[in-house]
């Protein structure tokens, strides 16, 4: 085996073993099996594709790359792709590839017995080594290659066989981003180094330049100066400055870095807000930008690569940009969330109480709200049963009271049927005696029979009140008939006047002359004025006695009860006014003395009034109150006009 056959096959298992340990065929060793039958048995065709990238292969922009790059390949259906990787290092080694055979002369070696099908260069270095050693590393491998703002081809036109993606890395974005969100600031500094992207490095530094100049900001450049200087420019930058990174390879003493693992000191030593334009740059300090997003990069890649069996080859691809912001430096630098542009990418918010025990808080609150509404139904429940139990017990009170007013008008019409037999047989003896004095001339003659008229006279009034009290008793249907006012008033002041004239209660009567008859049942309006007549001298006699809750009188308890009859015509009806002087009603209660079982007085049963009410609307009339706390209460009776035409 000669030299060169043996360095072949060494490279060979060299790149079997890289394929195997980085799994670029697939997503896990099933795969790489897979691929490796299908070499030896040829059931499935396979496409060969060197990814050839001018930095090292830990580099974070790198990795994220390749995640999308094996992405965008896996999708293709019905072939295989074996995926190698090839780094030029040219940051650590500091070579020039202008030399292909001093440069990558071992990369040539390495794949001289293989063809590819694609080749991938990542950056302006690899794809002008690879469009010029073409034809010594695989002439008929189709190319798909990265164009940079600065890094487009000079050539006069497009290489045979090539397509490209194009990275939107407008720094125009960012920077506008940046002066939104810190709209005070007045400069704008890039930090970055030519010697790895020289034309990229340029284009930003020229664009930068611009974009100060139309905004009227002071422009610091920052470009190629040594590590230490630059740490001491950042350091004395004022806080009203924006820093744009663009990457930072290697220092002054040719130390090389990853751009992404030194950006976080650099962020520390500024103390204005830092930008970058790589979604691996959030995250290491900077605000954030309008960032190139690598893996979307790498996936569109390996589309584009699946694309290119086809012939033509695919047109170019853009992938654009990504508004990415890191939520702990807006915080730190207090920007407000209203400075935030629509559809930005925030990252690392920290996740509020709720977003965090969402599902706790919400079972636990729920747990509260169905406690208190227990709580609450159970108080309300509570609280209902013991008013009913009050009421209860105040309408078993009240139907104890009215049970022995019942006794009492059983006992009334008892007493009433009783006493109409003596009183009878008193008529008939007063008769007998007047007849036998009739001719009696004696001296005491006369005398003896005007005591009989009056005895006589006596009998007959007290039959006519067991006679009333019999009728109302009696009552049982609704019967309307001509009513006379006068002769109304008299027969109630005949029930009424003995007990107010013991109470002291003067009652006076005013009729207007020539009053006409209403319509009305005679018994039901007696009932109303005697229980407007029995309310007027309670509260008088409460008034004297000052109980709690009822006005005294203008002039205390040494007024003399007074209780006014006031009768008069009023349109089509006759107004009956029960006027009294005992002090009125409580201010707020006019409305509920009209209630059933509503009283102010200790032992009322509350259904005077509202029997009045009853009665008077039972005759199609009105009542109405006038209250004059202090001093009285007046209730009108409006009672309609007996017509001929009236039915009874």
């Amino acid at each position: 085996m000669t030299h060169r056959q043996f360095i072949a096959a060494a490279v060979t298992m060299l790149g079997w073993a890289s394929i195997l340990a980085r799994g670029a065929t697939g997503d896990g060793p099933d795969d790489h099996a897979a691929t490796a039958a299908d070499l030896t048995t040829g059931n499935s065709p396979i496409l060969r594709v060197l990814v050839i990238d001018q930095e090292g292969p830990t580099l974070p922009a790198f990795v994220k790359f390749m995640e999308g790059f094996r992405s965008g390949v896996a999708e293709t259906k019905g072939a295989r792709f074996e995926v190698f990787i090839e780094n030029l290092d040219v940051v650590r080694l500091g070579r020039s590839v202008d030399d292909p055979d001093r440069a990558a002369g071992w990369l040539l070696e390495k794949y001289s017995d293989w063809q590819f099908d694609v080749i991938v260069p990542m950056s302006a270095v690899a794809r002008d080594f690879v469009l010029a050693s073409r034809e010594r590393l695989s002439p008929e491998a189709r190319i798909v290659g990265f164009e940079r703002p600065g890094d487009a081809l000079t050539t006069g036109g497009i290489p045979r066989d090539y397509t490209y993606v194009k990275i939107d890395s407008r720094l125009e974005d960012t920077v506008a981003l940046a002066c939104r969100l810190f709209p005070g600031s007045r400069r704008i500094c890039l930090v970055g180094q030519s010697e790895i992207h020289p034309a990229v490095t340029a284009t930003f530094d020229a664009t930068a330049s611009r974009i100060a100049e139309e905004r009227g900001l002071e422009y610091v450049p920052l470009v190629d100066v040594g590590l230490s200087e630059l740490r001491r420019r950042l350091r004395e930058l004022p806080a009203d400055s924006v820093v744009i990174y663009f990457g930072y390879w290697k220092d002054e003493q040719g130390r090389s870095y990853f751009p992404a693992e030194i950006l976080r000191s650099l962020c520390q030593e500024a103390k204005a807000p830092v930008f970058g334009m790589l979604d691996t740059h959030v995250g290491q300090g900077t605000v954030g930008g309008a960032c190139r997003e690598l893996q979307a990069i790498g996936l569109a890649a390996g589309r584009l690569v699946a694309a290119s069996r086809e012939r033509p080859i695919p047109l170019p691809v853009n992938v654009p940009l990504v508004t990415m912001l890191d939520d702990r430096e807006l915080r730190r630098f207090r920007v407000p969330a209203s400075r935030i542009p629509e559809g930005s990418r925030v990252l690392f918010r920290e996740p509020r109480l709720w977003d965090r025990y969402r599902p706790h808080l919400m079972a636990g609150g729920a747990v509260l709200a169905l406690q208190s509404l227990l709580l609450v139904a159970l108080v309300t429940q509570s609280r209902r049963r013991r008013g009913a139990e009050r009421i209860v017990a105040e309408q078993r009170d009240q139907i104890a009271h009215a049970g022995r007013i019942s006794t009492l008008g059983q006992l009334a019409a008892s007493l009433a049927h009783e006493l109409g037999q003596p009183l009878g047989a008193i008529l008939n003896n007063l008769e007998a005696a007047e007849i036998l004095l009739r001719d009696d001339d004696s001296a005491n003659a006369a005398e003896l029979r005007a005591i009989v008229r009056d005895i006589a006279a006596d009998d007959e009034r007290a039959g006519a009140v067991l006679d009333r009290i019999r009728a109302m008793i009696r009552k049982q249907r609704f019967m309307v008939g001509p009513v006379e006012v006068p002769g109304l008033i008299r027969g109630v002041l005949m029930l009424a006047g003995p007990r107010l004239s013991s109470d002291g209660i003067v009652v006076t009567v005013a009729c207007d002359p020539a009053l006409p008859r209403v319509a009305g049942d005679e018994i039901l309006l007696q009932q109303a004025l005697l229980n407007l007549l029995g309310n007027s001298a309670d509260a008088i006699r409460s008034s004297r006695a000052g109980s709690p809750g009822v006005a005294e009188g203008t002039r205390g308890s040494r007024d003399p009860g007074t209780i006014t009859i006031r009768a008069r015509r009023a349109g089509d009806t006759v107004e009956l006014a029960v006027i009294d002087n005992g002090g009125g009603i409580g201010e707020g209660l006019v409305g509920e003395v009209l209630e059933a079982f509503a009283t102010t007085k200790d032992d009322g049963l509350g259904m005077g009034l509202p029997i009045v009410r009853s009665i008077v609307e039972r005759h199609d009339g009105r009542l109405r109150l006038d209250n004059a706390p202090g001093r009285g209460l007046t209730v009108f009776l409006g009672v309609p006009i007996w017509e001929e035409s009236t039915p009874a």
